[in-house]
């Protein structure tokens, strides 16, 4: 019996990472689920074979390596979907720790992950990557600073990395969720600011939110042989959100 297929999925813990881990478990990977969180991570591989818990903090070189170091063969899809928010802080209010800590998670922390696998996917003939970004990636007031700065450039790397290994067999999207229910995005230390609370109250007239099933649907759906002709997106996951 051939030996199931290697899912790397980070922010398993959290909402949307750890729908994305069960749909590709149920599809057939072998899930390696990374995240912080020792507790999550063990519920979510106690309640869906084919997930294996990787407790690592992937924003650090020792981290990422510590995920890659647990794959019992080849990386056939990574799933970068850790992240932290930062408040809404416009750029007065943000604070330099608060920039650098969700640059570090929600943008290094991909770079590290898509920087190693994608070596791994080019010798080994190819692979699918999808980096979760937020409609906070394409549009530049829907969030605080640092998050839209992180989120846009996981967009351009995504992008990038699309049409540098394209053609080596290595596919790469984003996806843009709008709000999502039951998401576990962890605060970078700091609380709703008041331009953060303003965004907040004019965006609930706007289409409603999505769930963490929504961005896995279309994780799984990228990551197959139907979407063997698409590469370089940044998909939209918003309701039609961003039309309003």
């Amino acid at each position: 019996m051939a030996e199931a297929p290697t899912a790397i999925v980070t922010g398993a813990a959290g909402g949307i990472g750890s729908a994305i881990a069960r749909q590709l478990a149920g599809d057939g990977y072998h899930v390696l689920a990374a995240d912080l969180s020792k507790e999550r991570l063990d519920a979510l591989a106690g309640s869906t074979a084919n997930i294996s818990p990787v407790v690592a903090d992937v924003s650090t070189v020792e981290g990422v390596e510590t995920a890659l170091e647990a794959s019992p063969g080849r990386v056939a899809v990574l799933c970068n979907a850790a992240g932290v928010a930062d408040g809404g802080a416009s750029v007065e209010e943000l604070a330099d720790e608060t920039w650098e800590r969700v640059i570090r998670v929600n943008l290094t922390a991909v770079y590290l992950a898509c920087n190693r696998v994608t070596r791994l996917m080019v010798e080994s003939g190819g692979g699918v990557i999808v980096n979760i970004s937020s409609v906070a990636g394409l549009r530049g007031g829907r969030a605080g600073a640092a998050y839209t700065a992180s989120k846009w450039a996981v967009v351009g790397l995504s992008q990038n990395i699309a049409s540098s290994v394209g053609v080596d067999g290595v596919r790469c999207h984003a996806i843009c969720p709008s709000r999502i229910t039951g998401k576990v995005t962890l605060s970078a230390g700091v609380t709703k600011t008041p331009k953060g609370i303003f965004r907040a109250e004019r965006d609930k007239g706007r289409p409603g939110p999505g769930t963490p099933s929504d961005v896995a649907a279309l994780t799984s759906f990228l990551v197959s042989d139907k979407a063997s002709h698409l590469n370089g997106l940044a998909i939209p996951a918003d309701a039609g959100w961003l039309a309003f």
